[in-house]
């Protein structure tokens, strides 16, 4: 389990991309571990209700002096990335798993 988190000072474009990059990973890598199957979707939640303050931030501008490099493609919505909803799939394919097994035991026991 890891805890990450980026500190600095982001335009909205690079705190987006970076929103959504870190969350996707999150959702996708977040799910293998007794904690961390609990620890993941507070994980998310926060981050969800977090997104608001990073829309806020200011759009990119050139610094007044000094080079300075492009901002970051904020890239495609997070549930438009495969990793997401691929990471979104697991918990919900598990509890399937686990409501079926529940339920032919629950045949399988004669009363």
């Amino acid at each position: 389990m890891q805890f990450l988190h980026l500190r600095g000072p982001f335009c909205r474009d690079c705190g987006l991309a970076t929103f959504r990059e870190m969350t996707a990973k999150t959702l996708i890598q977040g799910w293998y571990g007794y904690a961390s199957s609990i620890i993941t979707p507070i994980t998310v939640l926060i981050n969800v209700f977090r997104r608001g303050k990073v829309a806020n931030l200011q759009p990119p501008q050139p610094p007044a002096h000094g080079p300075y490099g492009r901002p970051r493609d904020p890239g495609p919505p997070l549930l438009s990335r495969p990793s997401a909803l691929i990471g979104l799939f697991i918990p919900v394919a598990l509890i399937i798993l686990l409501i079926t097994i529940i339920a032919v035991q629950a045949a399988s026991t004669p009363y």
